[in-house]
């Protein structure tokens, strides 16, 4: 299945979506949001579901764009640390980075591990029907 424009148009048609920030980092930046939309869209098959995960990915595609834009300001590192830990991402500060590149790569890779765990941790409708009838 393939991706429409108007799916991607949260993505590509924002441009605060990479406002401020260095065009490397940009180009990085909406390939992989336009790469996780993809993924979605091949494997959400209800339409309305896939409407609001879109969704959603956009709106966190603004705020990691605010996290990068705030870690190239001078004396802004300290709210680009406290919007980290409002996503959860304070983990990519264990190994302190020393650019926007590098804190962006950081976010993806562990954004990438976190959704593999969800993925995981989820069981199926018949996971659990045979878990509750051997409770039986």
């Amino acid at each position: 299945m393939f991706i429409s424009r108007v799916q991607l148009s949260a993505f590509l048609d924002d441009e605060l979506m990479t406002d401020g920030l260095n065009e490397d980092v940009g180009k990085v930046f909406v390939t992989w949001l336009v790469s996780r939309a993809e993924k979605l869209v091949k494997f959400e098959k209800n339409p309305v579901l896939l409407k609001l995960k879109l969704q959603r990915w956009a709106t966190k595609g603004r705020s990691i764009r605010k996290i990068l834009f705030l870690w190239e300001i001078e004396g802004q590192r300290a709210n680009a640390h406290q919007l980290l830990a409002v996503e959860g991402l304070q983990e990519v500060l264990e190994v302190y980075p020393s650019d926007t590149m590098n804190l962006l790569k950081r976010m993806m890779k562990l954004m990438i591990v976190k959704d593999q765990e969800i993925v995981h941790s989820v069981k199926t409708f018949e996971e659990e029907a045979a878990e509750r009838r051997e409770l039986l």
